[in-house]
């Protein structure tokens, strides 16, 4: 694979488990304050980045996005997901207690 395919398959991915997130916070009924975890699934920590055309990549340790990195005409962002993966444990920490009780 060149780094190429890999910034392309980075750029792709991250949205998967915001989406994810925002899917178990909708389903989860016994979830209090539902619009703030469905709005903290879509918060990523940290940017990569890398120039499609040149292969020159980065990563931004302390970029705080919201709804994702953005995006420019030649460059692949990603971030890392970290709002999402809070949300899916608490939810299934939610989900799990319930089935206790």
């Amino acid at each position: 694979m060149t780094a190429q395919t890999l910034g392309l398959l980075a750029a792709l991915a991250w949205p998967i488990p915001m989406i994810a997130a925002l899917f178990l916070v909708v389903r989860t009924r016994t979830l209090k304050f539902r619009p703030i975890w469905a709005a903290l699934s879509f918060v990523g920590v940290g940017a990569f980045w890398m120039d499609s055309a040149t292969g020159r990549w980065g990563f931004i340790p302390l970029a705080v996005n919201l709804l994702g990195p953005g995006a420019s005409a030649g460059f692949y962002k990603a971030c890392v997901p970290v709002g999402a993966l809070l949300v899916i444990a608490l939810v299934l920490k939610v989900r799990r207690a319930r089935a206790g009780s």
